[in-house]
């Protein structure tokens, strides 16, 4: 038994809980069995001081957590010394004293089995078999009163004995490899994950600094516009050339930064075995998907990308998650290039037919040996030089799909992994277009929209699909004539913009329009829709001032999904832009990295705030006792010393004013449980890693809108007067605290009181509506979007009392619970509809006022 000193602390830490239950047991079972076999069931002996005794032995192990930690190295001996006495010892001596029966022979081959359960190495089990045998059979002889007489039969029983401990020492070896084998996978799981986690910093701080020299490349209006784009520039001289190249460079380093974010979020889902959540299953052209995939799929250069083709044979149609389809193709197409690199002449070839996509190259191929072990967790291809966690992600994700994935190799021949896809019914594709069409037609409906193509057919396919939901829809032919449209008429909600026109392109029309501030429509929202491939459009589309992108080759039910997010998710963040949204506010950001508070430094100090340092929860704490006003805290969850969790529970129980302050989590951990871990120690709202600025500003403008919010009157009873009112005592909220005044009166100063801001009242009245039916359907992911929507826009119109009330039920709905109010939705119903009254009220008054006042002026 004697091991060294840290293989025995490692052993005693894996026993510890086999420890606790095995002296528990041993304190019931052995008093039990006295009372059973003496009072029960007699049997001819038993020997309540040895059964006692047995039972006493076991106390310390059951208080094992109190040994004092001098004495620890102690415990797993006298664990192994119990195990000895209790069992094979008690077990022994009470067989022989009762003459080999058949009930205590089979005692003594459970007693050997419940050994090898609690002893997983086969020497040190047959060793204290041994020992407890023996000493147990000498104790049974030397104590008897009559000579022990063995028999024939009991001989035979007797000789299964060494067969019984041969078959448990086998059995302890092989516990004893699972669990080797089980620990091995842990840690290098945790070590994937470690890395992961580490690499996440590194490549935040790179697009960080490519978010910046985009901000400082040369504007991209008027004459110095990069013309040449796609063609190479062999004039080092030709300053549109070297904007061409720089944009190229950037491009393909920002698609880089997305690409090593994205596999470093497959290596943290697999290695936590994150579930892909039903509810983002969506409906997609497997063609159009995987020419997706392509189109984004960093290829080192045009060599590369030339070894690869696509073929459709039959197109067909497929639930999945598309991020995790795109993870599942970019992890084969990734190994196959690199299998393929030392091969000039191998090609790899994308196929998809029968409710499959094929993904075959003409490498080197797979040893047979190696094909059946390729899906399991941390196993490779020979010369791979990958973590083998890529595999087994993409067998985790096909299964979540309803579908599977397999692979056939010939060594010298090819290599082929075939996605195999369960058939969706044309009813459920029909329902499910149908679903989509009327969740989007309240969003379009009565919105103006711009459809802007030199293309007829285009345009046309365009205005057919947004005219089925509800819009306005107009045309215009190129860059020119949409600057006279905006500049002549009403604001549109929305442009859809074709980036390469006569006259004037799509890049330069979005500048004009961004630049215009005279333009009714100078802050519409602008969606790039192109045929054209590549990242270098994303930089160049933002740069311009646009908002999304969208390629000419989607659906019909793609293109409206993609303008309705756009449309419900309308504030937009463009990096050039400065703002003084935050001018007052002292934000204190914690991170024990250095450029990770850097740049979150940067993003806050663009938008007026003063922002302070800390580097962990001590200097968070000594901060909040200084003189200095803290507004909010954007604070990292894994810090040294004390954590974000640690220090956030300690700032909650503070009696001072910061036992509210907001608190922004930044964390690395994507899942599910981490996000209500933060929630539940008191953190208003999660952050996942790298920071995005859009979502940063958002997240604090929503804090500091409830801050605003909670200083207001605390909520006490709403109207009972509706007939729809269970058990007429819902809460009571008076007409003057409805509404957010003081946001309101902001709203009309920036000349917000709008047309927008009636749509936004309609808004209102259509997600209530969407509740009641997603609540009705017991949807709990739909209700969580549904109120996600509703707190933003319910905060964003000045309609306090609603929005209190959301924000009160909507922790536990993140949580995966339904509210533990019963009349929840009603209470939330009649605050709708006196809050959209009210705000109806408010904005006519407002119009009203307005054109009071401008009467005066033109009088004067």
């Amino acid at each position: 038994m004697v091991m060294p000193r840290e293989s025995m602390r490692d052993v005693l830490e894996r026993s510890r809980f086999a420890i606790r239950w095995g002296g528990a047991l041993g304190l019931l079972c052995h008093p039990i069995y006295y009372v059973v076999w003496t009072y029960v069931l007699p049997q001819p002996y038993d020997n309540l001081s040895l059964r006692l005794s047995a039972a006493l032995v076991c106390i310390p192990l059951i208080f094992q957590a109190r040994w004092p930690k001098r004495f620890n190295h102690y415990l797993l001996i006298y664990w192994h010394c119990c195990l000895i006495y209790v069992l094979p010892f008690v077990c022994t001596f009470l067989a022989i004293r009762n003459s080999f029966s058949t009930m205590w022979m089979m005692t003594e081959v459970m007693m050997i089995f419940i050994m090898a359960l609690c002893i997983d190495n086969p020497l040190l089990l047959m060793g204290c078999i041994g020992i407890g045998v023996f000493s147990g059979a000498l104790a049974a002889v030397l104590s008897s009163p009559v000579p022990i007489v063995v028999t024939a039969a009991d001989q035979s029983n007797l000789a299964l004995l060494p067969v019984v401990v041969l078959c448990s020492m086998a059995f302890s070896h092989a516990i004893s490899k699972g669990r080797i084998f089980v620990e091995k996978n842990r840690a290098l799981q945790a070590l994937a994950g470690s890395i992961a986690h580490e690499m996440r910093n590194p490549l935040s701080q790179l697009r960080y600094v490519l978010d910046r020299v985009e901000e400082a490349l040369p504007a991209t209006r008027g004459p110095e516009r990069p013309l040449a784009l796609v063609h190479d520039t062999h004039d080092r001289h030709d300053r549109n050339g070297n904007t061409a190249g720089l944009y190229r460079h950037l491009a393909q380093g920002q698609l880089s930064i997305e690409r090593g974010l994205r596999i470093i979020a497959m290596t943290l889902d697999e290695v936590s075995a994150k579930p892909i959540r039903p509810d983002y299953l969506a409906y997609l052209s497997a063609a159009s998907t995987t020419r997706k995939a392509l189109e984004e799929y960093g290829f080192a250069d045009e060599k590369e990308r030339d070894k690869v083709r696509l073929v459709v044979r039959e197109d067909f149609t497929f639930k999945v998650d598309e991020t995790v389809y795109l993870f599942t193709l970019f992890n084969l197409i990734k190994n196959a290039l690199y299998h393929i690199a030392t091969h000039p002449a191998a090609t790899l070839t994308l196929t998809i037919e029968q409710q499959s996509v094929m993904v075959r190259d003409t490498g080197p191929g797979i040893a047979p040996a190696m094909v059946s072990h390729l899906f399991e967790p941390f196993r490779t291809a020979e010369t791979s030089g990958g973590t083998g966690l890529g595999l087994a992600y993409c067998q985790r994700a096909m299964r979540a799909f309803g579908g599977s994935i397999s692979c056939r190799s010939e060594v010298g021949r090819f290599t082929e992994f075939t996605l195999q896809f369960p058939v969706v019914p044309k009813s459920e594709i029909v329902d499910h277009e149908r679903q989509i069409f009327e969740r989007a037609t309240p969003v379009f409906k009565d919105r103006r929209i711009l459809v802007v193509d030199d293309d007829a057919g285009q345009r046309a396919r365009a205005c057919r699909a947004l005219s089925k939901v509800g819009a306005c829809v107009s045309e215009a032919e190129n860059g020119a004539v949409a600057l006279t449209v905006l500049r002549e008429s009403a604001p549109y909600d929305l442009v859809l913009m074709d980036i390469n026109m006569p006259v004037l392109d799509g890049y330069t029309a979005a500048e004009e329009i961004r630049a215009a501030h005279d333009y009714p429509s100078w802050n519409v929202l602008i969606a790039a829709y192109t045929a054209e491939p590549g990242s270098v459009v994303r930089v160049l589309a933002r740069r311009a001032g646009m908002d999304g992108i969208i390629s000419k080759s989607c659906s019909v039910l793609e293109l409206i999904t993609t303008l309705q997010a756009l449309l419900e998710n309308g504030n937009r963040h463009h990096l050039s832009q400065k703002s003084d949204a935050f001018s007052g506010k002292s934000i204190l950001v914690a991170d024990d990295d250095t450029y990770s508070r850097l740049v979150a430094k940067a993003y806050l100090e663009r938008c007026g705030a003063s922002v302070v340092e800390a580097e962990h929860g001590q200097a968070v704490l000594a901060h909040l006792q200084a003189d200095g006003v803290i507004d909010a805290i954007v604070m990292d969850m894994n810090m040294p010393g004390m954590g974000g969790l640690e220090t956030t529970a300690s700032i909650r129980a503070r009696d001072d004013s910061y036992a509210t302050v907001p608190i922004i989590a930044l964390t690395s951990q994507s899942d599910l449980k981490a996000v209500q871990t933060c929630l539940a120690v008191g953190m208003n709202e999660v952050m996942i890693k790298p920071v995005q600025a859009g979502s940063l500003y958002a997240c604090l403008a929503r804090q500091f809108g409830r801050q605003r919010d909670s200083n207001a009157p605390a909520q006490t009873e709403l109207s009972s007067t509706s007939a729809a009112t269970p058990a007429g005592n819902l809460p009571i909220v008076t007409d003057s605290e409805l509404l957010d005044e003081k946001h309101l009166e902001e709203l009309g100063s920036l000349d917000l009181l709008d047309e927008s801001f009636l749509k936004g009242i309609e808004q209102i009245r259509q997600l209530v509506a969407r509740l009641a039916t997603s609540v009705a359907a017991g949807d709990l992911e739909s209700t969580h979007g549904v109120l996600h929507i509703l707190l933003g826009v319910s905060g964003n119109l000045g309609a306090r009392a609603l929005h209190q009330f959301a924000r009160q039920i909507y922790p536990r709905v993140v949580q995966g619970e339904w509210p533990v109010e019963t009349d929840w939705l009603a209470r939330i119903g009649i605050l709708s509809e006196r809050s959209t009254d009210a705000l109806q009220t408010y904005f006519a008054t407002a119009k009203a006022g307005r054109e009071h006042r401008d009467y005066f002026s033109d009088q004067e």
